[in-house]
């Protein structure tokens, strides 16, 4: 089978964790299914105009080469679909979060995703609110999270019982992110305790990351909007305990996960009160179950390319 795949989530060398997860899954998807696979990356951090640049060249890359399936990664990447009536190849789009929930381009982002989702054949979905957003077109949408290697993170904790570490889940400067409640919380929590260190999970390699959450005694998202979060299935597969916002699937990923909490507001003392919780806990306590969860949940690399293989061959009979 040759797929090819277009995305803007894609490392970069000033830029390592960008997209990190679509290329594992798409490598994975490669090697496991021996596919004839090629990635077509727009840059859109580069600049906006590559966006533009590629409805045409990739309609003349379509053109040119026969394609058995196209898989999506976010839906601006899709815009070249509304320039060309004339492309049959099955088509699957993965909506990321932002794409369909996002104010950016004045509002012309969501919008957009739709226009692509009524273009292809199946939609891939991450959350249950997506469903909601996109109940129009119930009829091509698949609940597929993204996948992680479990084992990779299901790691031995780091012995530093003296500090109490704690994780922020991305970019500081990305607004959606939150960081200024994150920063209040950590206020609060210094006026009592002064052993609080701080990680910011931003642009680590693989390895980075996985030597930081085993430093970890709390990761602590505090996020207006998410997908499916890696990193909190990340951090469940380390055996970190998690304090969240009530985002994406955080909810379904968390509940019944020892040690683990999700939020729905952003009162900064109620964070603060389960902070305290895994405060006072033995150093050794502050651990969970998470690995088992998403064992249960089948959100291993394995089975969730497995899932998304199954649906190119569903459109591609």
């Amino acid at each position: 089978m040759k797929v090819l795949f277009i995305t803007n989530m894609y490392p970069t060398s000033d830029y390592i964790y960008n997209g990190i997860h679509v290329k594992e899954q798409t490598d994975y998807l490669t090697s496991k299914y021996n596919l004839d696979s090629q990635i077509y990356f727009i840059n859109g951090r580069q600049s906006a105009i590559n966006y533009l640049k590629s409805i045409f060249s990739l309609n003349l890359f379509i053109n040119k080469n026969k394609f058995d399936v196209i898989h999506i990664h976010f839906g601006l990447t899709g815009l070249f679909l509304l320039f060309n009536p004339f492309i049959y190849i099955p088509t699957v789009l993965t909506i990321h979060g932002s794409d369909i929930s996002s104010s950016k381009l004045f509002g012309l982002l969501p919008i957009i995703t739709k226009m692509v989702t009524k273009r292809v054949n199946k939609v891939i979905i991450l959350n249950e609110n997506m469903y909601s957003l996109l109940s129009k077109y119930n009829y091509k949408l698949i609940q597929i999270p993204c996948g992680i290697n479990i084992k990779q993170f299901n790691i031995k904790r780091a012995n530093n019982p003296i500090s109490f570490t704690i994780g922020f889940p991305g970019d500081k400067r990305r607004p959606e992110k939150n960081f200024s409640l994150f920063e209040k919380i950590v206020k609060e929590l210094r006026n009592t305790h002064t052993n609080i260190e701080i990680i910011e999970f931003h642009n680590f390699t693989r390895q980075e990351v996985i030597d930081n959450l085993s430093k970890l005694d709390c990761l602590l998202m505090t996020s207006f909007r998410e997908g499916s979060p890696q990193i909190v299935k990340e951090a469940m597969a380390a055996g970190v305990p998690i304090i969240s916002t009530k985002v994406g699937d955080v909810e379904k990923l968390l509940e019944n996960v020892e040690n683990c909490s999700v939020i729905n507001n952003f009162d900064h003392t109620e964070f603060l009160e389960e902070l305290l919780k895994l405060y006072a806990l033995d150093y050794n306590e502050r651990i969970t179950n998470g690995y088992l969860k998403l064992e249960s949940l089948s959100l291993d690399q394995d089975s969730v390319t497995e899932a998304i293989y199954s649906l190119y061959q569903t459109i591609n009979k």
